[in-house]
């Protein structure tokens, strides 16, 4: 039994001390987080996770992490944690939101969520 096996075993039975990582648990349970890569429009820091219905893209913006997250089952994009069909758009927003495109297109994993993506994102921008 790997390590981080036996630290899940013990949440179950209540020992909290050698609890799995945040990382580990995402392991577990399939996902996985990776450096975006490059690009002309991406940061070099900038960080992908994909895992089934859901991918959160991290990154620089303004001095600041930043994170764009797209939930597929619910059709819905959140910046920086607020639902982006409440919110007024900066082009600074808009521009990452639409970098993200590039980074699904670019992801193996993420070129399966880049369609509804993509779908979700020109019909929220042309409500606004």
């Amino acid at each position: 039994m790997k390590n981080r096996e036996k630290r899940a075993m013990a949440v179950e039975e209540g020992d909290y001390e050698n609890k799995p990582s945040s990382l580990d648990l995402v392991r577990m349970m399939g996902g996985r987080s990776r450096h975006a890569g490059r690009g002309p429009q991406r940061a070099p820091d900038s960080v992908i996770a994909v895992f089934k219905d859901r991918v959160t893209y991290t990154f620089i913006m303004d001095e600041e992490v930043a994170s764009i997250h797209f939930d597929r089952r619910r059709g819905e994009i959140f910046f920086r944690g607020h639902n982006i069909k409440n919110m007024h758009l900066s082009q600074k927003q808009v521009k990452a939101l639409n970098v993200m495109r590039e980074v699904l297109e670019a992801d193996k994993q993420g070129r399966e969520l880049y369609p509804a993506y993509s779908a979700t994102l020109d019909r929220l921008l042309a409500d606004k």
